[in-house]
């Protein structure tokens, strides 16, 4: 059975959320500029929606503008360190090394391969505060015009030496890291090891390059 076989409706809701709140259409509320958490999750939404307009580009090209967007802004090496939980202490060097690289990759080519079926009408920015350990939690709500109905996403966003990173992001008390530590720990146990989770990784990440016109 594959990983995407016995993906939870919690990994999917939170998967529907997270690509949701990276291509609004609207305009961020909060702060105009990337010098501080908020002002950083704000520049990231504008910088995704210009991706998503423009139209005028092949789908290949947006999705590794996207890709770029993703590497630069989020800190995968430190997600991927996360959703493997206490498997990453007893994973070889070179095992690490190949599940962060396909993870990454797998990240990048499914969102931007999903990006395009979402729209929201508002996005604002309501709050951030310190979440401990140089974390800080920016709070932001979407609204769409379909239903009215407002969602509430937490972004955690660290300051590296590169800048702000995302490392996580979070909707209805549960968080995407988790919910994926939770079904890659699944896959682990069922398959073997890790090894057996990156190449499933791959898989998809070949699935998804092979569905792109």
């Amino acid at each position: 059975m594959t990983l995407w076989e016995t993906a939870a409706s919690k990994w999917k809701a939170v998967t529907t959320l997270s690509v949701l709140l990276l291509f609004v259409a609207g305009v961020p509320a909060y702060a105009a500029s990337a010098d501080n958490a908020s002002g950083f999750v704000a520049d990231l939404a504008n910088r995704a929606i210009q991706i998503m307009r423009e139209g005028d580009r092949s789908a290949v090209d947006r999705q590794q503008r996207f890709g770029g967007l993703m590497n630069e802004d989020f800190d995968l090496p430190k997600i991927a360190r996360t959703v493997l939980g206490r498997y990453w202490r007893g994973t070889s060097d070179n095992d690490r090394e190949a599940f962060t690289i396909a993870f990454a990759e797998y990240m990048s080519r499914m969102y931007s391969e999903r990006f395009a079926d979402y729209s929201a009408d508002t996005f604002r920015v309501t709050e951030q505060r310190a979440d401990g350990a140089g974390t800080t939690l920016v709070s932001s709500v979407i609204t769409r015009a379909a239903t009215g109905q407002p969602v509430n996403v937490d972004w955690s966003v660290t300051q590296t030496a590169d800048g702000y990173k995302v490392t996580d992001i979070g909707a209805g008390g549960v968080s995407l890291s988790q919910a994926l530590r939770e079904e890659f720990s699944s896959v682990i146990r069922q398959g073997g090891g890790v090894a057996f989770l990156t190449l499933q990784l791959r898989t998809k990440v070949h699935e998804l390059a092979s569905s792109v016109p």
